[in-house]
């Protein structure tokens, strides 16, 4: 059987969507180094890119992520997390069998992408990319469409458009020099996004079926199989597949952030791991923050991050960010977070906010901070923070 990892990018098959093919940006960096850990490796490239020579382009404020640790709301952070940890039991869906359902909750977790493209989501559809995403793959499910390796292979466009509700075309114009009521449609700004998420789809299917691989779920249960912890699967799903390679080069360093694979293994752990043994895994806590564009934005807005005066303005005027500016932000954030983390088991230790690790099922840990700060930017009067925008990419 192959390794997946040893696939060619291109050469097979029919051509992929070229905005997918600009998406995956960090096929062109390096993975860590064999033998090393991916979770530890996302830790020590964030903090390195932080503490980089000269002025960083986002700074963490050490002294903030403390008081903002010791004055956290207890009951707050227990009731947030566990609403967003526990999306995939609320699915209103049936499956045939626990592989079917798996197969799923990887696929929204490899498709969690397009917040660059929120604004224009919500202007559109009414929806958000979060939302947006789920919404398709439970119209892909329960319009019985395959999602095994070969299924996914067969998508179109149209299938994209259809089921997560993506308009392709925009607004009609004349046509130039006619004489008639002729008329052409502009492409829709969400075009690019379809054809990511075709791309993503197309691509982890031609590469499960090369692996011999039946669906992404099988790839996953062997994969967990062989080692039931958090950083093995995300070692296997980056090595194998562009789409989760979140990684980019940030003044001729890596920094390595895998976003999508870390959130796939939190999913699957949340979903499985109370029935199957090899998906409770002991390293779950070690997983760090799935930093896309809210977390940042919240982490600003409290504080914790300060970005520099050029992307503070993006940022503050909804303009797009260039990758290595997304990158510093995200990064950041996950500096931030470790702060936290280490503050309040600290604080516990020592006997204070002993309540806070004890506040209900979830401790406080990168993960479950992340899920905190993604569902407190969903308040009301939070949500007219700026998020982050980066639109040319499959990672967030």
């Amino acid at each position: 059987m192959a390794l997946i990892s040893e696939l060619p990018d291109g050469g097979y098959g029919a051509a992929l969507p070229q905005a997918w093919e600009a998406a995956c940006t960090g096929r062109g960096v390096a993975l860590p180094p064999a033998g090393a850990n991916y979770l530890e490796c996302v830790r020590e490239s964030a903090a390195a890119l932080v503490a980089g020579v000269g002025q960083p382009l986002v700074a963490v404020d050490g002294a903030r992520a403390q008081s903002y640790a010791d004055a956290l709301d207890a009951a707050k952070f227990d009731r947030y997390v566990r609403h967003v940890s526990g999306w995939a039991h609320r699915l209103p869906l049936s499956f045939d069998n626990v592989a079917q359902e798996l197969n799923l909750v990887a696929l929204v977790g490899l498709l969690q992408i397009g917040s660059g493209f929120r604004k224009e989501l919500h202007a559109a559809t009414g929806r958000g990319a979060s939302d947006t995403v789920s919404f398709g793959c439970m119209s892909l499910h329960i319009s019985q469409t395959p999602l095994d390796a070969r299924g996914l292979q067969a998508l179109a466009l149209d299938d994209v458009a259809q089921h997560f509700g993506i308009p392709l075309l925009g607004k009609e114009r004349p046509a130039l020099g006619s004489t008639t009521a002729v008329t052409i449609s502009e492409p829709s700004a969400l075009r690019p996004l379809a054809e990511i998420i075709l791309g993503c789809l197309q691509d982890t299917g031609r590469r499960l079926e090369q692996g011999g691989y039946s669906s992404l779920a099988d790839f996953v249960i062997r994969t967990c199989a062989e080692k039931p912890t958090a950083e093995h699967l995300v070692r296997k799903l980056v090595a194998a597949l562009p789409s989760l390679r979140d990684a980019a080069d940030v003044g001729g360093r890596p920094v390595y952030l895998f976003k999508k694979a870390q959130l796939i293994a939190y999913d699957v752990c949340q979903r499985f791991g109370g029935t199957d043994a090899k998906f409770a895994f002991p390293d779950i806590g070690d997983l760090t923050l799935f930093a896309d564009n809210v977390v940042p934005a919240m982490l600003q807005h409290h504080g914790l991050i300060v970005p520099c005066k050029e992307i503070a303005a993006k940022i503050s005027a909804g303009r797009e960010l260039t990758l290595a500016e997304a990158t510093a932000m995200r990064a950041a954030s996950i500096v931030a977070a470790q702060l936290v983390v280490d503050r309040a088991r600290s604080s516990s230790s020592s006997g204070k906010s002993e309540a806070l690790l004890a506040a209900g099922e979830f401790p406080v840990c990168q993960a479950t901070l992340d899920s905190f700060w993604w569902h407190e930017g969903k308040e009301p009067e939070l949500r007219a923070i700026e998020r982050l925008v980066c639109k040319k990419t499959a990672y967030f």
